[in-house]
């Protein structure tokens, strides 16, 4: 296999949803994923997105990664990216939110509405180990037994009478079973988790002038309130019983979320038309 650092750089790999002519645009960056699902993590709360008028690109965030990156070079491989798109809406899942967040210092970005699921805005140590661990196993123990850690920490509350067990792609290690041996899946999980080692874009947030809306799951086990920050005029919500997967586990409260936070926009663009 062409090792991905001497392959050349490709477009970025990407789903739409909703009208094509619809009048605002909203860019989704996705978490990790060791085989790309083509944005069905992010069906559950897509129609808050698609009912408000916006055309919604999903993407892939791991497909503009090269050996080498840190998270500073991949978001601005992004940005060129995302800028070209002038986006209203910049989303991001967890990898693909600290990635965004990383770039809300740019004045491009200062127009935006930012909505971030489960994004840290800085990784402790806590975070770091859990992250190491998962990406360790890629070579100790095999893809197939890091996606089986990876779906321990990232599932929701077990009582599963208080929350049904998920449905998505994401969140069933069976799905990306499937060639798990192939080395690219494996490079794309241990290289994707080790993007967030030591993260920290507090002063990025925390200066942000826009709107930003984080969402989290109260149980969850990976990223909680702890490793998020925000700036004046900025939310946080968590949505309870759920865990790293808000979308997943309470997709009606994280939709009813994400619609309140784009509210008073939708009614600001009707009455500046």
């Amino acid at each position: 296999m062409t090792s991905p650092a001497t392959t050349p750089l490709r477009p970025p790999v990407a789903v739409h949803l909703g009208e094509a002519g619809a009048p605002r645009t909203a860019c989704v960056l996705a978490p990790v994923m060791a085989r790309w699902d083509r944005g069905a993590f992010f069906e559950p709360v897509a129609e808050a997105l698609v009912t408000t008028g916006h055309r919604v690109t999903v993407y892939d965030t791991l497909s503009l990664l090269r050996d080498g990156d840190d998270l500073t070079a991949l978001a601005d491989r992004w940005a060129q990216v995302l800028r070209a798109e002038e986006p209203d809406v910049l989303v991001g899942n967890a990898l693909g939110g600290a990635v965004v967040q990383r770039l809300l210092d740019r004045p491009w970005t200062h127009r935006t509405d930012v909505v971030l699921l489960s994004s840290p805005t800085v990784a402790d140590g806590v975070l770091d180990a859990t992250l190491e661990r998962i990406a360790a196993a890629v070579a100790e123990r095999g893809t197939t037994a890091a996606l089986d850690l990876l779906h321990e920490v990232v599932r929701g509350p077990a009582d599963p009478a208080h929350v049904p067990a998920p449905a998505e792609p994401q969140d069933t290690p069976d799905s990306e079973r499937d060639s798990a041996d192939d080395p690219l899946y494996g490079w794309r999980l241990a290289t994707g988790l080790r993007l967030l080692h030591r993260a920290d874009v507090r002063g990025q947030v925390e200066a942000f002038p826009g709107r930003l809306l984080h969402i989290y799951g109260t149980e969850s086990n990976l990223v909680g309130r702890q490793h998020l920050a925000t700036g004046p005029g900025h939310r946080s919500v968590g949505i309870a019983g759920a865990g790293m997967r808000p979308h997943a586990d309470r997709p009606e409260a994280t939709r009813r979320a994400v619609a309140a936070f784009l509210a008073p926009q939708q009614k600001k663009r009707i009455h500046d038309q």
